[in-house]
């Protein structure tokens, strides 16, 4: 499978040795927007996916956690794959892989027990690794995509898979846009924080301070300074580096928030220019005006 973007929804089967990292894989496609699913029986793809269709769920990408807990599987999910694609849609094996060192140190770091042991419960950690990758070596002999995590950080598998699953990574970021008021306090979810209450103030203007920063009077006397038209594109242009940056470090959501005195008039004709910048730039932007009532 081309793992260049179709139109076809695509199926991403995620699995490998246990500790190798499968949930970290799981919750990433999760950020992308992916549907997951973790330890389906291969023997329900199918009907998993028909409810789906029937429930009206329309989805891209649909990631699936498997491995040996599921059985003796390997052959049943081969024939359900195949099955999937008369179903329109396309899938992807990515088996998840490390070294027996890794492993054991992931393992003591979290303290869990690895899923076969209750199987091999006289064997030590290491002996319990050698008999999953004999029992699961078939499937990596016919995994699309082998990845090793030995040297891997949770950020760097991320960006792995976005890289694999998602080409159009501006599609896959979230951007939280608000504006606040700074005497009514920091917004504690914030990543990045403006401050505009450098911009001229529509609040010393009778004519102007009953209003606020979404109607059209009052962007005009935001922006009717050079500093004010200055300040604004030299965001934007910081704003055009760092998005795409964030998104290659794995960021999934980003929370701006906008600030002025009283979360009114300049906090939130600023965040109406900077959403229509970002929605040009094809990335999601939800808007919410904090304080703009009080």
């Amino acid at each position: 499978m081309s793992t260049e973007e179709t139109k076809n929804p695509l199926i991403a089967v995620i699995t490998g040795l246990s500790g190798a990292g499968k949930s970290v894989a799981i919750n990433s496609i999760e950020d992308f927007g992916g549907f997951c699913v973790d330890n389906l029986p291969p023997a329900l793809i199918t009907r998993f996916l028909k409810l789906i269709k029937s429930s009206g769920y329309s989805h891209k990408l649909i990631a699936l956690g498997i491995d040996l807990r599921a059985g003796e599987f390997i052959e049943t999910l081969f024939k359900k794959l195949k099955k999937t694609e008369k179903m329109g849609y396309e899938n992807v094996i990515v088996f998840l892989s490390a070294d027996e060192k890794t492993i054991i140190r992931r393992y003591s770091e979290s303290r869990r027990r690895h899923p076969l042991s209750s199987d091999m419960q006289n064997e030590v950690l290491s002996e319990t690794i050698k008999k999953e990758s004999e029992k699961i070596e078939p499937l990596k002999e016919k995994a699309d995509i082998i990845i090793d995590t030995s040297q891997l950080s949770p950020w760097d598998l991320k960006a792995r898979l976005r890289e694999i699953l998602c080409k159009n990574g501006a599609e896959k970021m979230t951007i939280n846009l608000m504006a606040f008021g700074f005497k009514y306090g920091l917004p504690e979810s914030a990543d990045m924080v403006i401050d505009t209450r450098f911009l001229p103030n529509p609040h010393y203007n009778q004519e102007l301070s009953a209003l606020d920063g979404t109607d059209k009077k009052i962007k005009e006397y935001v922006f009717s300074s050079e500093e004010s038209v200055e300040f604004l594109e030299k965001y934007k242009g910081l704003l055009k580096f760092l998005v795409p940056n964030y998104i290659k470090e794995g960021k999934a959501y980003l929370n701006i928030a906008v600030g002025c005195t009283g979360g009114k008039h300049r906090s939130v004709a600023v965040t109406e220019e900077l959403e229509k910048f970002l929605k040009e730039k094809g990335y999601g932007v939800f808007l919410s005006f904090r304080d703009i009532d009080k």
